[in-house]
Order: C-alpha cells, then structure tokens, then sequence
C-alpha cells in the first residue's frame, strides 16, 4: 500500500489546485471592479461597466433600490453585446428592493440561447434574481444567482446559480484569511501538546506522519503560502440559507449551508453540508461530509465522516467514514470507520486507524489528573469501548480488534495483547487473550467484509480497506504467545508481558495460546494455497538462501506506534513462508494443504457456533426470538464462512490434481 502513488493521490492534490486558483480568481476579481471607471474587459472576454442613466433610474424607481454611490454599481456583461446595450429590462426582471453600498457587481445573464436553456432548467423552481436585501456591501453577485431577503451580505462573491436566502450577516472579517488551513493540538489538552496543522486534503496518513507514527510522509504537498483572501466565496449551485450569522466562509461547488446557527471561518468541498441548528468555527469539511443539530470547532472532517445529531466535537480530526452521534469528542484523533452513535465521551484520544466504537456512557476521558488535564490514551485499530466503560488516563490499548467490557474501569496500563476481552469481574479486570477468535470469529469475518464494502469514502479508499489479518496483527500473536507460553508458575501470572494490570487465568492463558496458534497458522496456510493457484505446481517448502525466512519478535511491553498499514508490504507471501517454516514440522504442501482443510473447516464452524450461542440463548429468553431474527444458517456472515471453506476446499482438491498430474510426467 504505497502512499506514493500519483493516481491515487491526484484528487487531493488537484483539489489543493483548484482551491488555490478560485481564491486567485476571486481576489483578481474584486481588484478588476475596485478599479472599474469605464469599460473594463476581462481576459475572458466578458467586461464590466459602470450603470447608464436609465438603468440607474430603473433600479432607483421602478426597482425600489437604493444606493450611497450608484457610480459602484457596476454591470457585468457576457461576451456577446456592448457597452451601449441598456441593461434596463433585465433589471426590471431580477432587482428589486434592495440597500446597495460601496461596490456592487451584478452580472447580466448570457446570451439568449442560454438564458432559454437555464429556464427549462429551473422550471418549478426558484427564479434567479436579487432581491429584498437590506444591504448589499462589496459583492459580486454572478449570474443566475438568487440572492433573496438577506439581512447583510458583505465582502462576498456568490458564483453561478448559487442560492443565498434568508440570512443574518453573512460578512468578512477584518483578517486576510488563508482558506483550508487549520492548527490545533491534539492529545493532551494542558501541560503539553501534540500540534498538527492539516489542510482541508489531508489523510490520515498526513495526520500520522505530522504525529511521527509513520516511516513515510504525508501524501499531500502541505503549502502553507496558499493566496489569502478578505471575501466570502459561494461557488456555483451552491446553498447558503436561513442562518443568522455567517463570517468567512468558502464553499466550493455543491456544497450547502442551511438553517444553521453560527459559521466561522468554513471551507466546504463540493457536497459537503452544515445543516439544522449547527455551530461551526475553524470548520474543514471534505467530499460528503455533514454537522447536523451539533457544536464543532477546529475540526477537519474527512470524506463521509458525519457530526451530528447533539453532539459536540472540539480540537479533533475524523477521518474517514467516521461518525460521531449524540456525543463528545475534543482533542482526539478518529481513524477510518469509527462509530460513535451514542451519548459518550472520548478526550485525547489517539485512534489513527480507529475502526472501532464508542458505546453508551463510555467515559474515555478521564484525562485530568487532579493537577492538569494533560494526559491522553491510545486506541488500536478495531478497540470496541464498551457500555458504561471508565477509562482512567492514561491508557495504552495497543491492541488490535480488543473489547473492553460494558461496566468496566480500567486503571492506567498499557495492554498489547490483540483480540483480547478485557472485563471487571468483582474488583479485578481479567484479560482473556485471542477471546475474538476463539469466541466470536463471527466478528472478525463481519468486520473484514463491513470494512471491504461499507467504505464510501472513494478518495482515502486506497489507503484505508487494509486487511485485518496482516503481518503486523500476525507478528502481534507471535508475541503474545511466546509471553504467554514462558509463563511458568503463578507467581508469574501478574506479570506476563502485554496483560497490563489485568489478572489473568491458567484457563484463559491456555485458551489464547491456542487461539494465536491456530490463527497465525490459518494465515499461513492461505498464504501457500494462494501462492501455489500462482503456481505452476511444486511439492516441498525450501527454506531461503541467507537466514531471510526468521520473523522479528515484537516487543509487546514497549509503548511504540504500531506499524502502519500502508508502511507495510503488501506481499505477505516472504512473511507466510516463514511462518510455514516455523509453525510446521512437515513442509510438504500436500500436508500443509490438508491441514488447511481441517483448520479452514474449523474456523467456518466456529463462526457458526458464536453466532448460533445468540439463537440459543435468545429463544430462551425472548418469545418469538426466531420469528424476528435470522438464524446462524440464514445469516450471510455464516454463508460467506461455509462458501468460503468449500472454496478453499476445491481449489486444494485441484492443485493436489495438479501436483499429481505433473509428476507422473516427470
């Protein structure tokens, strides 16, 4: 998963672009009419003027428009006509009763083809036009916009048919402003800080590599010598409706704000949304973002991540697909598919490549130490927060795809062992290491094909549907079972690396020897059943030339960022043939295939049984359970887990055929 890669990469960058030539084009434009006198021609053919008599006293009579310097009402004309084209039945059309002051430049519409063509478009819609303004001040208003019963509209540039209605004050502020930056800091809120200074296309890559986590650097070239601006920018079709206050704002193409209450310092890409009832200042929204019903500031929300409704986000980053819902979320940074829809708290919070959830009540926050609310926590991927959870700072969950208990507190530790069930049982936390694969595979198998085909944000697509399975999560059990294994007394069991302050049983020491066993194995083994489909066809595993087939321990007692997807090498096949060699007495690939056949048959009933136990257990509780649930048989996580054994089944059926067939040839 190279972040190098031009085409993935060119949609932010070309963004960056784009951005930077809008603001230049609408700085260069406000210039051009500031110093309009007479005609003024633009390089694209179009001109200003100021206004003739009549049309001057169209719009002071007939339109009911009133203005403190009628010569700054200038017209802005399409390619075709001329400067003696009088302009006043067109007014009579699309102005009436409005306050001008200072400059105002309205743009005639275009040609009469156009014009036709626009108005089969907007049948049963909104006419264009300007009108029942209080005061229009320093505006550039393009053609076919609607600009309707506005309090205040100052220092802003409204594009092509975008719509402007019902409004406060939507002004500039006395700052030159360079739109799409941001600088907050993220984990500890006092005493400390963790800067990161994104612009509107960063990814999460760009966030880790400003956090150091990551070997390579970010995707995006960060200029920060971007052109400011001292104007409001509307681009074409966008909405900006029914918000009493609206201070310098960029909204790029289709983007929307409605029915808002405050919006500060704003850059919406195109389809982005802030909508009922919503706060924002320091606001950075991507592709198909939304705030709804909520309060955010200094936030960047990545593609398709949605804030709203009731909830409150400060200081923090959403990455991808990210949702927040009802609750908090300062100072932290959110990776890819998280969920919180509930009413929680997460403070500090570093969750990079988040995917997991927030339940109800969980209270991920507890950050201040009676001295200074500088502490912080750290999510691995996959963390699932359990109801009612309480998390005591600092914390170090730096284990992948763990749950923590609904009701369960947790003192600050540091846990690397991944899959692990930690919950409070009496006064103590128990950890059971690997539970998720021994308990409930149906979640890993849900999750691999959630994260495969829920992700709607396309553009951080390349980067963010990594598999959970991988050599970083396989060498992670290799190390949690060699300190599981060296236990060899009870006096141990308080101190197995990778367990923090959690007790743990010789039963669930047992259990998650032979969890990690059989999953590092099961990864292995469809390593070689993918290599030898590759394959011409060959009968024995040969170790390599040079002592390359040794996998590095990882050492799971130190706090250390994992190692990123998207740094690792996507051939995992060096790193199952060494597990091959390892893990097996036998190297014979008619062997290794058969084991495959008993483990993969396994795994696909145990996704049955974990989801089967919900039936059982739930037909003894609830009445008519069965009538309104589906079944483990019905459900398409079991059906994908049997379809998939029985596949692995044929395909090593066809290369032992082969294997056969090409030795008796020889």
């Amino acid at each position: 998963m190279k972040s190098n890669h031009d085409g993935n990469i060119a949609p932010f960058r070309e963004s960056v672009v784009a951005r930077e030539a809008l603001v230049t084009s609408i700085n260069q434009l406000f210039f051009e009419a500031l110093n309009c006198k007479f005609k003024t021609e633009r390089y694209d053919g179009t001109f200003f003027r100021p206004l003739l008599q009549t049309e001057q006293t169209i719009l002071s009579g007939y339109c009911r428009c009133q203005s403190t310097d009628w010569s700054k009402i200038l017209l802005w004309f399409p390619k075709v006509g001329s400067t003696e084209n009088d302009a006043s039945s067109w007014l009579k059309d699309n102005v009436s009763f409005n306050n001008f002051e200072g400059l105002v430049v309205i743009r005639v519409g275009g040609s009469p083809e156009e014009e036709t063509a626009e108005k089969k478009v907007r049948q049963g819609t909104l006419p264009p036009g300007i009108h029942f303004n209080t005061l229009l001040s320093n505006c550039i208003l393009d053609k076919q916009s609607k600009v309707y019963h506005n309090r205040v509209v100052k220092d802003t540039y409204i594009g092509v048919n975008a719509t402007v209605i019902n409004n406060g004050r939507l002004y500039h502020s006395s700052n030159s402003c360079q739109y799409g930056m941001l600088e907050l800091s993220v984990g500890p809120e006092s005493g400390g800080s963790r800067d990161v200074a994104p612009i509107l296309e960063s990814t999460i890559i760009d966030i880790c590599s400003q956090l150091k986590m990551g070997r390579i650097g970010g995707t995006t070239s960060i200029n920060r010598n971007l052109p400011s601006s001292m104007y409001n920018m509307i681009g074409e079709d966008c909405i900006v409706r029914d918000t009493p206050t609206l201070e310098d704002i960029l909204l790029l193409p289709n983007s929307r704000i409605e029915a808002s209450c405050s919006i500060q310092s704003a850059v919406l890409m195109p389809t982005a949304s802030i909508g009922h009832a919503a706060t924002a200042l320091n606001a950075l929204l991507q592709w198909n973002t939304s705030i709804e019903k909520s309060h955010v500031v200094n936030v960047l929300l990545m593609e398709h991540a949605h804030v709203g409704p009731n909830s409150i986000v400060q200081n923090s980053i959403l990455g991808p697909d990210v949702h927040v819902s009802a609750g908090e979320v300062h100072a932290s940074v959110i990776g890819p598919n998280t969920n919180a829809h509930h009413q929680s708290l997460v403070i500090s919070v570093l969750w990079p490549l988040g995917r997991g959830n927030v339940g109800y009540g969980a209270n991920v926050g507890s950050n201040h130490t009676g001295r200074l609310p500088d502490q912080e926590t750290i999510a691995a991927e996959g963390t699932f927060w359990g109801l009612s959870t309480v998390i005591k700072f600092p914390v170090n969950i730096s284990a992948p795809y763990s749950l923590v208990a609904a009701g369960t507190t947790l003192a600050p530790q540091h846990i690397g062992m991944p899959f692990s069930l930690i919950v409070e049982q009496g006064s103590e936390c128990h950890i059971l290491p690997g539970w998720v694969l021994y308990s409930s595979p149906y979640t890993i198998s849900r999750s691999e094909t959630k994260f495969a085909t829920r992700r709607k944000a396309k553009h951080h697509a390349w980067y963010s549907g990594w598999k959970i399975i991988r050599p970083y999560t396989v060498d992670l059990m290799i190390a949690s079972r060699q300190a599981l294994e060296n236990v060899s007394n009870l006096a141990e069991y308080r101190n197995v690396p990778g367990i923090g302050k959690a007790t743990l049983s010789e039963k669930a020491r047992k259990a998650g020897i032979a969890a990690y066993t059989t999953c590092i194995r099961r990864y292995a083994l469809l390593g070689l059943l993918k290599f030898c489909l590759e394959q011409k066809g060959f009968d024995f595993l040969e170790p390599s030339r040079l002592g390359k087939d040794q996998v590095p321990l990882i050492d799971i007692t130190q706090p250390i960022w994992p190692l990123l997807p998207w740094d690792e090498d996507q051939n995992f096949w060096h790193h199952q043939k060494s597990l091959l060699l390892s893990e097996f007495k036998s190297h014979k690939v008619s062997d290794l295939l058969s084991e495959l056949l008993e483990i993969e048959k396994e795994y696909a009933n145990n996704v049955r049984k974990s989801k089967s136990r919900d039936d059982v257990r739930g037909s003894k509780i609830v009445p008519n359970y069965s009538e309104s649930h589906v079944s483990a048989d019905g459900d398409s996580v079991v059906k994908a887990a049997m379809n998939h054994a029985s596949d692995v089944k044929e395909k090593v059926k066809t290369i032992l055929l082969k294997n056969e067939s090409t030795r008796a040839r020889l």
